[in-house]
């Protein structure tokens, strides 16, 4: 055997090595997030999340305890019972010898507009926290949307990777074959060695973005952190683009977090109206039903006023929650802007997004694909280096990364404007 037939076949030996070992570590990818044999949509991803995410059904049990405040805001406190036995002669009790009896019933009532006002600070109170559930409705469906992407990204660019690993072994064999016949340089059986391995490593990554996506998925969806999960169906550029002039008027009017500013501010309003309602009295009204030994049957009637000498306690009432009002006045200022920025950022990031996924479909990846096509087959036919062949199709991997990229990253900004303008587009 000659040496130059011994050194082809060490690195040939070599070569398989890897290959070899290149198996148990692509199967082992595919065990850290058990897959279901079934499909999971977006939508049953998002369905699943509304009905069972823990931050949500909260959110859902606050706005309802705020309306069930509302009827006991609006009730005057319970009324007051008292059953008297008075003048009980000596050697009998109050219980059976009193000769004197009387039934009084007493219920304090704060002024009319007072007990109003209480109602209907509930009222907007329970609006804020309906705003609030709808915010986080709106939260918890744009996160469930990018981890969605995520795990999305994970699988798909782990598929593809396999799908150059396979490429890659192909070129080897062609690499080997040309060594064998003296037609190129045994290097080219190393850099492809050297390839594949820096492929093998990458899938380790990909793997664990694919576990970290899983758990977060399952922790918005309501469910433990190993189930299994469907795997991610493909993701589609959305739906044509909206005018902008639509979206910003879809925010300012449906937006939760900008509508709940605005009730908070309303809430504002209402808590400083009752603040003054302090200096007014507070009625007192009772009823006495007596008999005695003398008068026989008798009635009273009690009305009463409470005086609000005081004054000072009332004054800063009033001052506190006049400077409440200026806040809340301010931060809905601040989030009519923070609203508008937001919308514009959101829908500037969602179309260049959608423009790189076109721009990758329609024109990088076809030219990518053809240029590895020709780059291969000039390694064939001896027109090419295997350097040439080896960066055609990095750039072919890399361009197919970067449009999965590209689509998870409009799914995760598409989300984030269907967030901020309070619908879905």
């Amino acid at each position: 055997m000659k040496p130059s037939d011994a050194v082809s076949g060490g690195i040939v030996f070599h070569f398989i090595t890897a290959v070899l070992l290149a198996l148990p570590v692509s199967s082992r990818a595919q065990d850290p997030v058990a897959v279901s044999s079934s499909s999971l949509s977006l939508a049953q991803a998002l369905d699943s999340a509304r009905r069972g995410n823990p931050e949500i059904r909260a959110a859902l049990r606050r706005w309802d305890a705020a309306r069930k405040r509302i009827l006991s805001e609006s009730t005057p406190d319970k009324p007051r019972l008292d059953i008297e036995r008075m003048y009980a002669p000596s050697g009998k009790t109050p219980l059976n010898g009193a000769d004197e009896k009387a039934l009084s019933v007493t219920q304090e009532l704060p002024f009319p507009s007072t007990l109003y006002l209480r109602g209907s600070r509930a009222a907007k109170a329970a609006g804020v926290a309906e705003q609030a559930y709808l915010a986080k409705v709106r939260e918890i469906r744009a996160r469930t949307r990018s981890s969605y992407a995520a795990l999305y990204l994970s699988i798909k660019s782990r598929g593809l990777l396999e799908e150059n690993i396979d490429l890659m072994r192909r070129f080897a064999r062609v690499a080997e074959s040309k060594v064998a016949a003296g037609m190129s340089a045994e290097s080219d059986a190393l850099k492809a060695q050297v390839e594949l391995t820096r492929m093998l490593n990458m899938g380790l990554s990909l793997d664990e973005e694919r576990e970290v996506a899983s758990v977060e998925l399952n922790a918005l969806m309501g469910r433990a952190a190993g189930e299994p999960l469907g795997e991610p169906r493909d993701l589609q550029p959305g739906n044509p683009e909206k005018p902008f002039a639509e979206l910003e008027a879809a925010a300012f009017s449906r937006r939760p977090e900008l509508r709940g500013a605005v009730l908070a501010a309303e809430l504002s309003g209402t808590s400083l109206s009752l603040a003054r309602s302090e200096f007014l009295p507070d009625l007192m009204v009772s009823y006495r039903s007596r008999r005695d030994p003398m008068r026989g049957r008798t009635s009273d009637a009690v009305l009463g006023l409470s005086l609000p000498l005081w004054f000072w306690k009332p004054s800063a009432m009033v001052a506190e929650a006049s400077a409440e009002r200026d806040a809340a006045e301010a931060e809905l200022e601040a989030a009519r802007l923070a609203t508008a920025a937001d919308v514009r950022a959101a829908f500037v990031r969602a179309r260049t997004s959608r423009r790189l996924v076109e721009s990758y479909r329609t024109s990088l990846l076809p030219q990518a694909e053809s240029a590895l096509k020709t780059a291969e087959s000039g390694y064939r036919a001896g027109w090419t280096t295997f350097l040439d062949l080896l960066d055609a199709q990095r750039s072919l991997l890399s361009f197919k990364l970067d449009y999965y990229r590209s689509l998870a990253e409009y799914e995760r900004r598409a989300a984030d404007l269907e967030r901020v303008i309070g619908e879905e587009l």
